[in-house]
């Protein structure tokens, strides 16, 4: 027998809200994740869709948090305030990254 529980009541909640934003259906199609290459580095780094915001603007970080992109509303990886440009996808659209298999998409159950 389930028992009331306010996290879960809240938790539901908040899933409930996000699935029926109104946000979702503003940006359409935005990828799950991003993969960028850091030529310093000589590495591949994955960006993963952690928010999208009311203006439309997606972000994306690294699976530790630390490091992150944005592609705002028209579908363009913003260019970094804060550091020096060290990924090589800074100023690309998303029909670039798409076109070089460069996002991985999130898909529908059927």
């Amino acid at each position: 027998m389930l028992k009331f529980s306010p996290a879960l009541a809240a938790a539901a909640g908040v899933l409930l809200t996000i699935a029926t934003a109104t946000v979702a259906q503003t940006v359409p199609n935005l990828p799950i994740a991003v993969f960028c290459y850091a030529q310093q580095e000589k590495e591949w780094r994955v960006g993963y869709l952690y928010r999208v915001m009311e203006n439309g603007d997606a972000m994306y970080l690294s699976a530790n948090g630390k490091l992150g992109a944005t592609i705002n509303a028209k579908g363009v990886v913003a260019m970094p305030t804060n550091r020096p440009v060290g990924l090589d996808c800074y100023g690309k659209t998303l029909d670039e990254l798409r076109s070089n298999g460069r996002v991985i998409e999130l898909q529908a159950a059927k």
